[in-house]
């Protein structure tokens, strides 16, 4: 009997008590190859009409109103949630049925508001609860169908205190590894958003709250730029990604908190290794982004790197070397159009010729047509255009 037919099989048994969710989620996460399961069930059988989320809303409420599970109740939650994961990475067909669970949607709220307002099952707040691990996963399948739902609770996670004492805990314990708690916090909950919030009102939202709080992250660890480890590095991203959402909204001041670090981060960060981690090699990206940004929207510090600061003769040195180094053809584009506004028209040709540039710019505009998301091939243009020859 194949994969398919044995899940098959299960899933027709559940309504006969011949099988339990349990067997079936358990099938589900063991397999190797992808089980197609279509529309109609989703919306018609009765694993998932029915069984399905009304035990995960049954752990859900209990975890909610006990504050704690038992060890069955703990790993029955646990495969529930990577099933559902693994339903939301490999299954197109379950973004409409998960996005109709309201009673599903409207739990997780609940428990997510339980961590942003007290801490609850956070190690900040006190022990972490085990089962946080399974609500991570929970929050990445809700994300992966771009659940509208979750936004105002999670923004409610990220400018929490605990937000903040996630990241000093990472920086003065052990900022090799992540625990649970600062997984959720700094990566999955921004995460969420920046993928979710499709019209971008929430970087503004989140940053009026919240810059002054990242200028004191960021002074706390700026001084040890060069001994970052790649969970830093990591959770950095996404208060920089915050800021750029909302950079031209910003006052001159507010953009000058962010402008001495971003300029920091490109000098230090910056490498022609073509083994680059990803989390480094986004970090760089979103720098060169944000500095871009606060170029083209501000006269006054555009000025300053130009024709004032000391760091000028840098920032072109690393620049020259992101655009024709080993370094992947994202940052190359970005390092590009950072150049063309930093030097002199003639002195941009003459150091890039203009069939480089355009071979840098169609390899990114190949990538993103592979990548096949309008958000990539948009990025990619905005690129070019803004290579000024």
């Amino acid at each position: 009997m194949t994969e398919e037919s044995n899940f098959q099989t299960l899933l027709d048994g559940v309504d006969t008590g011949k099988t339990t969710v349990i067997d079936i989620c358990k099938d589900f996460n063991a397999q190797d190859s992808t089980t197609i399961i279509t529309d109609e069930q989703f919306n018609n059988h009765p694993f998932f009409t029915k069984y399905f989320p009304a035990e995960l809303c049954k752990i859900l409420e209990q975890w909610y109103s006990d504050g704690t599970l038992d060890e069955n109740q703990h790993e029955f939650f646990k495969i529930c949630s990577q099933t559902l994961l693994k339903l939301t990475k490999s299954e197109p067909n379950s973004k409409q049925w998960l996005n109709q669970q309201t009673e599903l949607i409207n739990l997780t709220v609940k428990c997510a508001d339980e961590i942003a307002s007290y801490g609850y099952y956070i190690e900040i707040g006190g022990a972490e609860d085990p089962s946080l691990t399974s609500f991570d996963s929970l929050i990445q399948a809700f994300k992966n169908v771009q659940c509208q739902q979750l936004l105002d609770v999670l923004a409610k996670c990220v400018t929490s205190r605990f937000y903040i004492d996630a990241f000093y805990y990472l920086s003065h314990v052990n900022g090799s590894i992540l625990s649970n708690t600062q997984h959720f916090l700094l990566v999955t909950c921004p995460t969420y958003i920046l993928a979710c919030d499709i019209i971008k009102i929430y970087p503004l939202k989140i940053v009026n709250k919240m810059l002054p709080l990242y200028d004191e992250i960021f002074r706390e660890l700026l001084p040890y730029v060069k001994h970052w480890t790649i969970p830093i590095k990591l959770c950095l991203i996404f208060p920089i990604e915050f800021i750029l959402g909302c950079i031209r909204s910003l006052a001159l001041e507010q953009k000058k908190l962010i402008y001495k670090v971003i300029i920091t981060i490109l000098l230090s960060e910056t490498t022609t290794d073509t083994n680059i981690e990803p989390a480094q090699a986004s970090l760089i990206y979103t720098s060169l982004c944000l500095l871009i940004e606060i170029m083209r929207s501000d006269k006054d510090l555009a000025n300053k790197l130009k024709n004032e600061s000391d760091k000028k003769t840098e920032v072109i040195d690393v620049l020259n070397k992101l655009s024709k180094d080993g370094t992947d053809n994202k940052i190359k584009l970005k390092a590009l159009a950072l150049l063309s506004l930093l030097i002199p028209e003639e002195e941009f040709l003459k150091e890039n010729k203009t069939e480089q540039v355009t071979e840098v710019f169609i390899k990114n505009l190949n990538e993103a047509l592979e990548e096949g998301t309008q958000k990539e091939i948009d990025e990619v243009l905005s690129g070019l255009k803004g290579i000024e020859f």
